[in-house]
């Protein structure tokens, strides 16, 4: 199949990007050309400004894609100039999040608005922009689901190459050779896939005709503190003490491990039932992810533990 795939040079199009080229598939990656890591698998190119419908509609022409994958249409011009580029037959994945739901915006203003796990019928955000100016998924969505488009809505995704850094709060205190890290309640929880799932579950809404949303998320969650706990055991630091303290002490970056008003658990029920979609091995893929993020640390990550210091004393 010739498949379009718009952003596959980072984290997770680089997963996707991998899947597919694995296939056997023709791919085109579409990007603007400023992230070219190495080590990408070798595919043909096509750098563009993805917003600008007219560029994106005469680099598509030539290679006349039968599928269109879109991991980087965050807003309503972004999915418009997307689906102006492309006719009615091509087949369309795109790439969405957990955040359309208002659980999400119960979290992030200190609510308790819905009950878990979440559906794909649960209340979506009334507020929009909650994440700023140029991302919303909700348009997004509103303009792919009429065209008949699979939409996977992640949850926490993480893995190799992840430039959110979801393990960098207990791996930075890791790598300083912290014994205690201080955390709170730790009963938040909130949905997790790894990078590598997520690309098959791409490979798989491609094989079919999949119309509607589908949360892509792994069917069991851990709570944050055992979540850090299996943090420290993959990077062979099961010596390492959680220090429970008092939520209003929390450092920064362990704020997460606190009391939250929401929690964000989403049912991947019609993913593993529609589609076919399994995780593969959390276990191993958790363990796979927390060795490569120890061996590629962010060259901007901080030693200062003072805020630590001041709550564990």
């Amino acid at each position: 199949m010739r498949i379009a795939i718009l952003g596959g040079t980072r984290f997770i199009g680089r997963a996707v990007l991998e899947q597919l080229a694995g296939e056997g598939h023709e791919l085109l990656v579409v990007h603007r050309g400023e992230h070219e890591p190495t080590g990408l698998t070798e595919v043909e190119h096509a750098h563009v400004d993805r917003n600008d419908g007219t560029a994106l509609a005469a680099a598509l022409k030539p290679f006349d894609p039968e599928a269109l994958v879109d991991i980087s249409g965050m807003n309503a011009a972004a999915a418009d100039a997307a689906l102006g580029a492309v006719g009615p037959s091509v087949k369309l994945v795109a790439i969405s999040s957990g955040d359309v739901y208002r659980a999400y915006d119960g979290l992030r203003s200190d609510r308790t608005t819905d009950e878990v796990p979440l559906t794909e019928e649960a209340a979506l955000r009334e507020r929009r922009f909650v994440d700023g100016p140029k991302y919303e998924n909700l348009e997004m969505e509103e303009r792919y689901l009429p065209r008949g488009a699979t939409v996977l809505r992640l949850g926490a995704v993480y893995g190799e190459h992840d430039y959110q850094r979801r393990f960098e709060f207990v791996l930075r205190r890791v790598r300083a050779g912290r014994r205690q890290i201080p955390v709170g309640s730790g009963q938040f929880l909130f949905s997790r896939v790894y990078v590598g799932d997520v690309a098959r579950a791409v490979s798989l809404a491609l094989g079919g005709e999949f119309p509607g949303a589908f949360n892509v998320v792994e069917p069991a969650t851990a709570p944050y503190r055992l979540f850090a706990e299996q943090i420290l055991a993959a990077a062979g630091a099961p010596d390492v003490e959680l220090v429970r303290v008092r939520d209003d002490l929390l450092p920064e970056d362990l704020s997460l491990t606190g009391a939250v008003d929401q929690h964000l658990l989403m049912d991947s029920w019609k993913a593993r039932t529609v589609l076919g979609w399994q995780p593969l091995d959390p276990a191993g893929s958790l363990l796979r992810s927390v060795r490569w993020h120890l061996e590629n640390p962010p060259a901007d990550a901080s030693d200062d533990f003072a805020a630590d210091d001041a709550v564990l004393a």
